[in-house]
């Protein structure tokens, strides 16, 4: 007798469908297989709350309700329960892992015994005590360490002593207030170059044969026209802001403060004492720029060697560079104009809020115990 399924007969005559299916396997009409999601781990506190809830004497169906998972769900975890005598995590299946606790461990003695080192050296490196893994394999476990390949931030280099004088500095004025902070006067000088300010880079919408057309570069000069300023603040706001034509030495910065600090503290604060920044430039610590400031009763503040971290007029100087590019200057006229228009729409708002970051500041230092921060 021929067996086989008659061709002149549609499929689906051919074939009957089961009455019964099981839920994961069943077929909607259109004749797909639907399977089952796959579902989320109970956790262990779960299982465990279970398991007390049937030793009261709770029903299984009760509990499942309450819990929100199966009946079933229930039934194992209590049958487990009864053969192991505690509440245990199931085995997974799959590929072993090819490393070892401690092979992980020499791994991340490698990473930090030069952290500038890309995947591939470390993975020589590793390979030299007998760990033979692929650059990926170093980038997982690197990841699962906490550690990520970043752009190292650009930092002053810093001494045991330069550390020791910021840790001490920080700790002297650690318990100012803001209103202690709003009666300083920061001062510094800053280059600004034409075309400085655009740190994120320029990006373009070009196709690959594009890359090198007129409308998609970012053009460059070799010797960018700049200009030397001299400026100063306070959290009231922006005092007076000069460029500087020339050198700066001793002489010329008691020019400097004498027709622009002078008049930004009295147009600031008036008859009110003040407390004067600025950094260990041999011009700024020359014996006559001392004799000036004593002859004009400010006091001056001591300040700690390459920290323009705890200089919020830095930050300042960051704004309106930025400023400054979205102007777009080309020549040193359109540069000075720029500078000066950017100057007065720092609002005072900003310089408060540059002020009232002191604080933190001094915190970050004391916890770095003199070495780098975030600002």
């Amino acid at each position: 007798m021929d067996t086989c399924p008659r061709l002149d007969v549609p499929v689906s005559v051919q074939f009957k469908t089961p009455a019964v299916m099981t839920p994961w396997r069943a077929a909607g009409r259109s004749g797909v297989v639907r399977t089952m999601a796959p579902t989320r781990e109970m956790s262990l506190e779960t299982k465990e709350r279970i398991v007390k809830r049937l030793e009261e004497g709770n029903p299984s169906r009760m509990v499942a309700k309450d819990v929100g998972c199966s009946q079933s769900a229930v039934s194992k975890i209590w049958t487990k329960y009864k053969q192991h005598g505690m509440v245990v995590k199931a085995k997974r299946t799959g590929r072993p892992r090819k490393t070892s606790k401690r092979q992980d461990k020499q791994l991340k003695a490698i990473c930090l015994e030069n952290r500038k080192s890309t995947t591939k050296q470390m993975k020589h490196k590793w390979e030299e005590v007998g760990v033979n893994v692929c650059d990926r394999t170093v980038r997982n476990r690197l990841k699962e360490m906490g550690f990520q390949y970043r752009k190292a931030k650009r930092k002053p280099a810093l001494t045991p002593k330069h550390k020791r004088t910021r840790l001490q500095w920080a700790k002297e004025r650690q318990s100012w207030t803001v209103d202690d902070w709003m009666k300083v006067v920061f001062s510094d000088e800053s280059r600004i170059c034409i075309g400085q300010g655009d740190d994120a880079g320029t990006f373009v919408w070009c196709r690959s044969s594009e890359i090198y057309e007129e409308a998609c570069l970012k053009k460059t000069t070799k010797f960018p026209q700049s200009l030397m300023i001299w400026g100063c603040m306070s959290g009231k706001g922006t005092g007076e802001m000069t460029v500087v034509n020339s050198s700066i030495n001793a002489q010329v910065y008691i020019d400097i403060l004498d027709s622009f600090l002078i008049p930004s503290i009295e147009q600031m604060f008036g008859d009110d004492e003040i407390i004067f920044q600025d950094d260990n430039a041999s011009c700024h610590r020359a014996k006559t720029v001392k004799a000036f400031l004593e002859e004009r009763h400010i006091q001056s503040m001591s300040w700690p060697a390459n920290s323009p971290d705890l200089n919020p007029i830095e930050n300042l100087w960051w704004r309106l560079k930025k400023m400054v590019h979205k102007k777009g200057p080309t020549s040193k006229a359109d540069l000075a104009t720029a500078i000066k228009v950017s100057w007065h729409q720092i609002d005072a708002e900003y310089c408060l809020s540059l002020i009232k970051s002191m604080p933190h500041r001094l915190k970050a230092v004391i916890k770095a115990k003199g070495g780098a921060t975030k600002y």
